[in-house]
């Protein structure tokens, strides 16, 4: 009975398994660019989406900052990136911890090719958002432009230990 039970036995290994429609469904999202919701770079243009990051009808400063945001994002996917980078400056003006304005107004440095100027400001995104993903994962991107790997990895992998669905854009 010993032999039989022994023979039986499974083993597990500390692979992760992920099931085929968690698969299908990170390959949708990356193909729809989640990654990049809500910033310059979103293949979407859709302000919709960015309800919880960037709401120009929430109250005060953060409403007031928001709206702000949402021009830079709107000029910057008509192809406007000066106008965006000023609207994300107004922004910052008025919230000067808003770590979606930093983020956006250093990718559009990006897009302009002024590299020094985007990593100061992708650098106080995650100052201000340390706990975000999408933060982590946009500097990988740079860091890795520059050549720096060393960093680029430790911030892929910091962003996917913020938010697993990232290992479907990360390599």
């Amino acid at each position: 009975m010993a032999e039989d039970r022994a023979s039986s036995d499974i083993v597990v290994t500390g692979m992760a398994v992920r099931s085929p429609t968690a698969l299908r469904r990170a390959r949708k999202a990356s193909e729809r660019g989640d990654w990049n919701a809500c910033t310059v770079n979103d293949p979407e243009g859709n302000l919709a989406a960015c309800k919880k990051l960037v709401d120009p009808a929430a109250p005060g400063v953060t409403g007031r900052a928001a709206a702000h945001v949402a021009d830079g994002l709107s000029l910057a996917w008509r192809g406007d990136t000066n106008g965006a980078i000023s609207a994300f400056d107004r922004a910052i003006g008025i919230a000067p911890k808003l770590a979606i304005a930093w983020l956006n107004r250093g990718l559009a440095h990006e897009r302009k090719g002024d590299l020094n100027l985007a990593m100061a400001d992708l650098d106080k995104a995650v100052r201000y958002a340390p706990g975000s993903a999408r933060v982590y994962y946009n500097r990988s991107l740079l860091l890795r432009q520059r050549g720096d790997i060393r960093r680029a990895d430790a911030d892929a992998e910091r962003a996917l230990d913020l938010d697993g669905r990232y290992e479907a854009v990360l390599d």
